[in-house]
């Protein structure tokens, strides 16, 4: 089935299909407005609310851990997802026409699994950052020091650019802004790559995370039973445990709204790109709004959830508003010794 627009290598993030180029004939219907809405509403609340996550960790020095390390990385990729990603869906919402020149369309189709590949590979860090904290706790801090996450998250980024690249190669100049139809001459690389993509970028860390969260929750809940009996040091060191499985259940969490949010689309993409089946234009939009929201609720989940990262943004929210409060206070101020000094300026000059 031939696709309307495309402008990611997902065949994501910004296809629709020619049924809906045809169901929207040019017009720019309802379905289309309440698109936009989405979208704009989206891509605001991701671009604040990861840069303040990322802000706060930076600012935080007792935030400053392995952990968040990969929570900036991921807050990152989903920043730049809204930024450069998500505002090309919207404009093509707009206008399909967008783009000045087709070869714009070289640069934004990688973007789309550029930045969904980094947050998913980040995702899969972080889950076996937590697996090794708890199930090989005396061995972590010889196997993952900051200087080693920052090496892990260098490799995940430049996978997520291999992969990203390859179909900017075959697609031509006359399709690569409009069509994510699979034609004969490329439907081999266009299978072969939807289908490495199918694997690295879904299957495998979907069994990572699973396999990763599962054996998390199993040793530290026999770790925490063994401990509760006991006192003292070992009764703290029960505490810790919890607080530990506390984090993991929230990054299990945020993997599991991955897969809500990314697997429905990309099975719905798959039916479009490489079969007959039809499927009604609402539900693409629909999963594809649900997929692009995924960026917009990580830093949510991470505030929310996470106890420590909680605490840091309610200190710096009440900062916020002791500042304004002073600078309000100060304004004041200024503003009635002004007016004591314009009144005593006039009562001189009227005396002369």
């Amino acid at each position: 089935m031939d696709l309307g627009e495309e402008n990611t290598t997902l065949s994501v993030l910004t296809t629709t299909s020619d049924n809906s180029a045809d169901e929207g004939g040019g017009r720019f219907d309802t379905a289309d407005t309440i698109k936009l809405c989405v979208l704009a509403i989206t891509i605001l609340i991701a671009l604040v609310a990861n840069a303040v996550v990322c802000l706060v960790i930076y600012k935080k020095p007792s935030l400053h851990t392995v952990i968040n390390t990969f929570v900036i990385s991921l807050c990152v990729s989903d920043f730049l997802n809204a930024l450069l990603k998500m505002s090309t869906t919207l404009l093509s919402t707009v206008d399909r026409n967008w783009y000045p020149h087709w070869a714009l369309c070289y640069i934004t189709t990688p973007f789309g699994v550029l930045f969904g590949a980094a947050s998913v590979f980040n995702l899969c860090a972080v889950a076996v950052n937590q697996y090794f904290v708890i199930v090989h706790a005396m061995r972590y801090p010889l196997l993952m020091t900051s200087s080693h996450a920052r090496r892990v998250i260098m490799c995940l980024w430049i996978s997520s650019f291999v992969i990203s690249v390859p179909p900017v190669f075959w697609r031509e100049s006359k399709t690569i802004c409009r069509s994510g139809a699979v034609s004969k001459e490329n439907k081999i690389s266009e299978t072969v790559y939807f289908s490495a993509l199918w694997i690295f970028v879904v299957i495998i860390p979907s069994i990572l995370m699973l396999f990763s969260y599962c054996n998390i929750f199993l040793v530290a809940k026999k770790q925490i039973l063994s401990m509760r009996t006991k006192s003292g040091v070992v009764q703290s060191a029960a505490k810790g445990r919890r607080k530990e499985l506390r984090a993991a259940a929230v990054l299990a969490l945020v993997g599991g709204v991955f897969i809500l949010c990314w697997v429905p689309f990309f099975i719905v993409q798959t039916l479009l790109k490489f079969t007959t089946f039809k499927i009604d234009r609402i539900y693409f939009e629909l999963f594809l709004c649900v997929m692009y929201s995924k960026s917009a609720i990580n830093p949510f989940l991470f505030t929310f959830l996470n106890q420590d990262l909680k605490r840091a943004m309610k200190q710096y929210s009440k900062r916020l508003k002791l500042f304004r409060v002073a600078n309000k206070s100060s304004g004041k101020h200024n503003l009635s010794f002004t007016r004591k000094e314009y009144n005593t300026s006039l009562t001189a000059s009227t005396q002369v």
